[in-house]
Formats: structure tokens, sequence, C-alpha cells
């Protein structure tokens, strides 16, 4: 007999899109984990001191796996990423005008080697993708439904590339201008 899904897993979510006062706590999550990770590679490596680098890349490749598709749909981008067994309380986005990172808990089975039980341990994952054109993270918005993460946000266009008039488009620059003779 076949068991109904919960009205819980089948109904949208809202994960947190972390404000620009958060990004720092955040960055520092993500150093962190990488470098407990770095850490062990070094401790597993036998100790041997001069490959800080090695293990620390080691780490950032290990740590921040890149599992988030792009697709682009207009002035839209639209990020989509699998969280399996993920909360949207367990979830947080970090936008920057070139990258998105999402941290996600999730409980994972494990088997306990000293009792035949399973224990539920939460794991923290971390996605990224560095982008090839700059969004706007003020416009985004993100739901987590079914353990598929869909985060849409606006590209953001350089000054001067709107549809308004040319001198419009002047007007909008003339700062830059101004800035770039300074210099």
């Amino acid at each position: 007999m076949a068991t109904p899904k919960s009205a819980l897993s089948s109904s949208s979510k809202t994960p947190q899109i972390l404000s620009e006062d958060q990004h720092a706590a955040f960055q520092d999550k993500v150093r962190q984990r990488v470098s407990h990770r770095a850490y062990d590679i070094y401790q597993n490596s036998g100790s041997q001191d001069g490959n800080d680098y090695e293990h620390w890349i080691q780490a950032e490749n290990e740590v921040l796996q890149r599992g988030i598709e792009v697709r682009e749909s207009g002035s839209w981008l639209a990020f989509n990423a699998s969280i399996p067994e993920g909360s949207a309380d367990d979830v947080e986005i970090c936008l920057t005008p070139t990258s998105v990172t999402v941290r996600a808990e999730k409980a994972e089975p494990t088997k306990n080697t000293e009792a035949s039980a399973q224990d539920i341990t939460e794991r923290e994952i971390f996605l990224t993708h560095d982008l090839n054109t700059e969004i706007e993270p003020a416009t985004a918005s993100a739901t987590l439904k079914d353990q598929k993460l869909t985060i849409m946000v606006k590209k953001r266009y350089p000054v001067g590339t709107n549809t308004t008039s040319p001198a419009t488009a002047s007007i909008a620059s003339t700062p830059a201008k101004a800035e770039s003779a300074k210099a």
C-alpha cells in the first residue's frame, strides 16, 4: 500500500536570502568549514609542513561543491540545486553581484558501527557558482519544494545600456567618466 506524501514535503518553502550585513558572518562559516577540512587533510597526510596552500585548495574544492545549475531567461537568471533531506529553515543563500553560495544543513542517515540502529546526523553542505554576468541581489527570491531549491534574480546591466534615450544614457554614465578622468 502506497503512503501519501506529507503536505510539508510538497509545499513550497522560503529559504533565507542573506542581507549584505549578514555576508561577513556567512563567509566566516565558509572559511571555518574549509579551515577544518584543510586541517583534517594536513593530519591525514602525516602532519607534514609545507603544503598549506595545496591543503587549502583541496579543502575548498571538497567543501564548496559545484552543484548549482544556471539558466538565463531574458533579464533574469534562475539557479536550481538539489537539497536532499533539507528544510527551508536550514538553507541560507548568499548572493553577491558575481556569485551565489548556498549553505544547507541536511539530515543524513549514517550507520552506527557500535550499534545496529541508524543515527541521524546533521551535515552541512555548501554549493557555489561564480557568474559570468552580474546580478542584482536585492531582486532575488527563493523557494524550496520537493528538495529542489530555485533562486530567481535579475541581471545587472551596466549604466547606460538601458533602452532609454541616448541623452539619458550619457547623463547616467557621466559620474563614471569623471572618476576615470581623475585617475
